[in-house]
């Protein structure tokens, strides 16, 4: 994945502030050729991640089998 608009560099000096920042990026831009979502990260991280609401739903339904109210 390769970023323009963000210095990753620095960013990783933030380990978790990048997870999520990555998780992100994969979720709302896609993802790079034969790349996969960490699924413990992803958990993780979930609760924390800015994405809309229906990708959320889509994720709890995916790792929890959580049907949205």
């Amino acid at each position: 994945m390769h970023n323009w608009s963000t210095d990753t560099t620095r960013l990783k000096e933030y380990p978790e502030q990048y997870a999520i920042w990555r998780l992100e990026q994969q979720l709302n831009y896609g993802l790079a050729e034969n790349e996969k979502i960490d699924r413990s990260q992803l958990e993780k991280y979930l609760p924390e991640l800015n994405i809309d609401q229906d990708t959320r739903n889509f994720l709890e339904l995916l790792l929890y089998d959580k049907k949205p109210a």
